[in-house]
């Protein structure tokens, strides 16, 4: 559901989305956060999903160049 949110927010298309999902592995962060995801609100998620791609040398601009 959180991959679906990110992606509608950024206008992505599915194709662009799996190519970063994938490059990321967020399905993988995601699968290792999930106790903690019941804590915080899905804006609070996204954030974080974008901190940990920053973090791995990924950029906001590769949501919006896309």
């Amino acid at each position: 559901m959180i991959l679906t949110i990110l992606r509608k927010q950024y206008s992505l298309s599915l194709m662009d989305f799996l190519s970063i999902a994938k490059k990321y592995r967020l399905v993988y962060f995601l699968a290792e956060q999930y106790e903690l995801l019941h804590y915080y609100d899905n804006e609070y998620i996204i954030n974080d999903i974008i901190k940990y791609i920053e973090e791995q040398g990924g950029s906001i601009s590769e949501f919006s160049g896309t």
